[in-house]
């Protein structure tokens, strides 16, 4: 595949998000899987299903007693910088993600990429 064919179909365009953030730190409406149109995620927390049972992340989050990564003392552990990495050409830096959750929590997190929506329109 040509480098700018395989640029361009990683581009996605975030869309408006208001559920739960998964222990990840993914913005869901900037996840790819969210924004397509043939079957999309609907979100993290409705799609119970795929997120509860990620043992990446969801299971081990809940095998330490806490919700999102960035509450465990060995932040950011090798598979948590593998997987922000992987995720940087969707444009969520996932340790970033985290370290905003942290500061502000859930709801202002999910306010943050909301408006930055708002401010693209």
């Amino acid at each position: 595949m040509d480098k700018h064919k395989q640029e361009k179909s990683e581009i996605v365009t975030p869309e408006y998000y208001s559920g739960r953030v998964p222990a990840c730190g993914v913005f869901c409406g900037g996840c790819p899987v969210y924004v397509r149109d043939k079957k999309p995620c609907p979100g993290a927390g409705i799609n119970k299903i795929r997120c509860e049972n990620c043992k990446t992340f969801h299971l081990c989050c809940q095998s330490r007693g806490i919700v999102h990564c960035y509450e465990c003392r060995t932040f950011p552990c090798s598979k948590f910088k593998g997987f922000a990495k992987r995720w940087l050409k969707y444009g969520q830096d996932f340790i970033e993600n985290q370290k905003l959750l942290k500061e502000v929590g859930e709801q202002a997190f999910l306010n943050y990429f909301n408006n930055k929506l708002d401010d693209s329109k």
